[in-house]
């Protein structure tokens, strides 16, 4: 069977790899890497037809190589050829592909078809040689029927709908088998059986389905032919099948693994033993491949709609939570709900001179790097970017996955970016750029949180008392600052050292607020985000 052969800082490590297989850091992938230069999901390995085993990159940050190229779709791999994900080298190891194993009761009216990844072809095969055909008409007709198989591979494109995909299969099975008509059957969310493709050869725009054939299909998962419908005694009492005048019948379950997904089913009004065991055979393999270009549709589907996910909530959470959304566990749903949460506001003091006084370019290049700083520092604390407004930024905890800690986290984020700031900023001045300030306002209490939007574009945001609140601390706090209110206090277990303010004045509609300034931890074990702290 195929491998990957794994170096990493671990060691050497052998990994299997079946017909579709996706690899990344994520531990629900087929293959899991743990290397951060890996993306979550990072590429996938399929089996086609035509070109063997192939690897494409799934929108991952640093790419895929092969061979230390990039690729750029997707790349046909070759025994020994070396895959680099990350920081993590990989060869891939090529074995001969699954093959089809036919198992044929003695009546050959039944046959099992699987796929199994085996070493070497079996010697027995369901056609006859080349020498023990009994003439070229017969040779002709089998290798016609082969060469349908492959255009039906061929045909396929994994960004068809699954309605293309049945109806390509069914077009190609009438080319492969003679019937008047044909019918695809898949069942629906709720297991019932529901028509999705219908062809024939007449006007004839009704197809009435046998429920004693489904009924043996679905018992038996087996398929069946019947050479003679109006006689066959499987179907005795069976009054569609008299009533269409029936005289062939062949039809096979769509499995996968034990499940019955769907049916195909092939009817000829005209000829008795219009199929045999071998016709039966290559339906079932056709079930087969159907099977697997479902599936792979369904796969290449969700693996786009997981990009586009990924992609717009890694910008808003961190990338735990990002993931937590991608895999359903974090539901992503119009409205709100009430909850006890932390707001951060941070805002550069100043800001209005600054912009006057430099270009707009640069001032635009200062925020983006500042952002991207103050971002990762959210993240490493599980918080949520709620939105930026000019040079001022907000994020949340407690929305929408609440820590038993979310004020503390809020803090230490707080003071890790004060700390950090320190090193931006002499880095800057290195530079000969201007230096920023940022005053923080964090308050603590109930709001609402949810998405809020059109159904188009929504965004997640909280409402409500708690974040005026720590939007006025904000806008009270000096340069250096990070001020807190008494709700937020309360719930910091005596963390931090804290001195008492003046409250902020009432003003308007909103009450004073009682105002407390963080100075620093207490705890000395704790290691702020800042690589040195004796500047700070």
């Amino acid at each position: 069977m195929p491998k990957l052969i794994i170096f990493s800082r671990s060691g050497r490590n052998e990994v299997e790899i079946n017909e579709h297989c996706i690899i990344g850091r994520q531990t629900n992938n087929h293959i899991t890497i743990p290397d951060p230069g890996i993306s979550s999901v990072h590429c996938l390995i399929t089996f086609e037809f035509k070109q063997g085993f192939v690897i494409r990159d799934l929108g991952s940050l640093n790419g895929t190589f092969v061979n230390n190229k990039k690729i750029v779709e997707k790349l046909s791999l070759n025994d020994g050829d070396e895959i680099t994900l990350g920081n993590t080298r990989c060869i891939f190891s090529s074995m001969t592909p699954g093959t089809v194993v036919h198992i044929i009761d003695e009546n050959s009216h039944t046959i099992h078809s699987h796929f199994s990844p085996i070493s070497a072809p079996k010697a027995e095969k369901p056609f006859l040689s080349e020498k023990e055909m009994p003439d070229e008409a017969v040779l002709r007709a089998d290798y016609e029927k082969l060469r349908i198989t492959h255009e039906l591979q061929r045909g396929i494109n994994f960004d068809m709908s699954i309605d293309n995909i049945l109806d390509h299969v069914l077009h190609c099975t009438f080319e492969l088998l003679s019937c008047d008509r044909g019918i695809i059957l898949i069942t629906d969310k709720n297991g019932i059986l529901k028509p999705r493709a219908y062809k024939t050869t007449s006007q004839e725009n009704k197809f009435i389905i046998s429920n004693t054939l489904v009924r043996y299909l679905q018992k038996n998962k087996k398929g069946i032919v019947s050479t003679d419908a109006m006689t066959d005694s499987r179907f005795n009492g069976a009054e569609s099948i008299i009533k269409k005048g029936t005289r062939s019948t062949i039809a096979v379950p769509i499995l996968d693994q034990e499940n019955m997904i769907g049916i195909i089913i092939l009817e000829s009004s005209t000829t008795v033993s219009a199929y045999n065991s071998k016709d039966l055979l290559l339906l079932t393999n056709i079930a087969n491949q159907t099977s697997r270009f479902i599936k792979t549709s369904e796969m290449a589907k969700k693996i786009k709609e997981d990009a586009i996910t990924r992609k717009r909530f890694q910008r808003l959470l961190s990338p735990n939570l990002a993931e937590m959304v991608v895999s359903g566990q974090l539901k992503v749903e119009k409205g709100g709900e009430s909850r006890v949460a932390t707001v951060l506001f941070a805002d550069i003091r100043n800001f209005t001179l600054l912009s006057e006084n430099a270009s707009a370019t640069d001032v635009l290049r200062m925020l983006n790097d500042y952002f991207e700083v103050a971002v990762d520092i959210i993240f490493h604390h599980e918080g949520t970017v709620d939105k930026f407004i000019g040079d001022a930024m907000m994020a949340i905890w407690g929305a929408p996955v609440a820590h038993d800690d979310d004020p503390i986290r809020a803090v230490k984020t707080a003071i890790d970016i004060q700390n950090l700031l320190v090193e931006f900023n002499k880095t800057r001045a290195d530079e000969g750029q201007f230096q920023i300030q940022i005053g923080i306002g964090i308050n603590t209490g109930n709001l609402v949180a949810g998405y809020i939007g059109s159904s188009r574009t929504m965004s997640y945001s909280v409402i409500g008392s708690t974040v005026n609140t720590a939007f006025r601390l904000c806008s009270a706090a000096k340069p250096g600052q990070i001020l807190i209110s008494g709700q937020t206090l309360d719930q910091l277990h005596d963390t931090f050292d804290i001195a008492e303010l003046e409250p902020i004045p009432s003003r308007s509609k909103y009450k004073p607020v009682r105002t407390f300034n963080v100075l620093n931890l207490k705890k000395d074990d704790y290691q702020t985000l800042n690589p040195n702290p004796e500047d700070v």
